[in-house]
């Protein structure tokens, strides 16, 4: 009986359940409870009405000139990245109202955050001792940002998905036969092509997927597989946006958030007032906005007129909106929209864990950056190509959003890889500890061998 139990607690397929079930659980439990003022807003409602043009229209577009009364003609446009409208596209039908579509998007989330618990167990126990690894799952799968998150219909939860997949499909040993190598990395490059439709900025990531590896072999192979599978993923994406995009005079998300993040303090003049959307109380801004190459020529003069301040603000200061653990980009702490109802208000488990995050987010960034660095110099390689990529998040993460508008949630998405690297460095750090503990005792126990001879 003993030995049923000391196999079924060592089983890492029961704790892939279990701890899949948690995260699900938690999730589940937050969608049916949680209550949201107004759960179509800003980037959540354009992506609806994009989905909703795309089902009923075929066309992409977020305007809602056919709720017009008279309906006026849709435009197409790629404002907004395609993949969460592409969701919304696949979960309405002809007659569904707006609350069913959200309350599906929240089923999904919530399947897409069992399963990324799942998949960040699964990669922590190919590369870290059991209760290390559960350990990894268990802050997955009670994240309060990744559970709150999870009532929402935008990009974070399917994005923090793919950053999972990824990490599983590196901690797949490199296969050795040159047909299977291809698709290897092939399917790497796909999964980041795939996260690029959720966030753009990752379509970047592609080329640093090579670094991950020792083997030079690898290293070509990665580049050359990896980048031709992200660009299989958005080519169509962009052959497009090439032919069926008219290039007339309006707003671009680019310049939009490429603009706001050039506000210091995220305000408008030193009004605090503003914050943290001061560029839009700035008169220039809704011209600006339209056009790439004006936002660079304004972002390029703030530069020039006060370089050491705009140095400071674009490195130092604004990085901190990123990784604190307010969202800014919305009502703050651990939501984006406002909400009647949660159980991170009302329920003391949820609001223990909550509690527990928050007095231990910035320890915990501190030891994922700890672990980053430790995946560099350890040199058991057969760990490296996951714990290095996942480490390549982190400064990738900060250096592709130093131009932009930040908030705490478009760091979310790297949170498993955040929690990997934080527990993989306390693994270390004990490892480390107990091998010279070792050879203290061990020197210890020598010179008093010496001296008892010597007497």
């Amino acid at each position: 009986m003993l030995r049923m139990v000391r196999r079924l607690i060592t089983s890492k397929l029961i704790w892939v359940v279990v701890l899949a079930s948690v995260g699900g659980c938690m999730r589940l439990s937050a969608t049916a409870r949680t209550s949201i003022d107004r759960p179509l807003l800003g980037d959540a409602r354009e992506y609806y009405l994009t989905g909703y043009n795309l089902k009923h229209a075929g066309i992409y577009s977020r305007s809602d000139a056919g709720f017009a009364n008279p309906p006026a003609r849709v435009e197409p446009d790629a404002y907004r990245p395609p993949g969460v409208p592409l969701i919304f596209a696949a979960v309405m039908s002809q007659r569904s109202s707006a609350a069913e579509v959200v309350t599906r998007m929240q089923t999904l989330n919530v399947i897409f955050g069992a399963v990324t618990v799942a998949s960040i167990f699964a990669t922590a126990a190919a590369i870290l001792p059991l209760s290390a690894a559960i350990a990894v799952g268990l802050l997955v799968a009670c994240s309060p940002h990744l559970v709150s998150f999870a009532v929402y219909a935008l990009s974070e939860t399917p994005a923090t998905f793919l950053v999972a997949a990824l990490l599983a499909l590196s901690a797949i040993s490199t296969p050795s036969l040159r047909g299977l190598r291809v698709v290897f990395f092939l399917a790497l490059g796909t999964t980041v092509g795939c996260l690029s439709l959720f966030r753009p900025a990752f379509l970047a990531f592609a080329p640093f997927l090579a670094l991950a590896y020792p083997e030079l072999r690898d290293k070509r192979h990665c580049l050359l597989f990896g980048c031709l599978g992200a660009a299989l993923i958005v080519a169509p994406w962009f052959i497009r946006n090439a032919v069926n995009v008219s290039h007339t005079e309006a707003p671009s998300l680019l310049a939009a958030t490429m603009l706001e993040g050039s506000y210091p303090g995220f305000v408008y003049q030193g009004n605090k007032a503003t914050f943290p959307y001061g560029g839009r109380s700035d008169p220039a801004f809704s011209k600006i906005e339209k056009s790439v190459p004006l936002t660079v020529n304004e972002v390029t003069r703030k530069i020039v007129a006060d370089p050491i301040a705009m140095a400071t603000w674009y490195l130092f200061e604004k990085p901190v909106y990123l990784f604190q653990w307010d969202n800014i980009d919305g009502v703050g702490d651990i939501f984006i929209y406002a909400v009647r109802s949660t159980p991170f208000h009302d329920q003391i488990l949820f609001q223990t864990i909550r509690s527990a995050f928050h007095y231990c987010h910035l320890p915990m960034l501190i030891l994922a950056l700890i672990g980053a660095v430790v995946a560099w110099i350890v040199p058991d390689s057969n760990k490296h190509p996951t714990l290095r990529m996942a480490s390549l998040m982190l400064p990738f993460i900060y250096l592709v959003h130093i131009p932009f508008f930040v908030a705490a949630r478009y760091a979310v998405p790297i949170y498993p890889a955040m929690y990997l690297l934080a527990v993989y460095a306390v693994v270390a750090l004990t490892r480390r500890a107990s091998i010279l503990g070792t050879a203290l005792i061990q020197r210890t126990d020598a010179r008093l061998l010496v001296s008892q001879e010597l007497r």
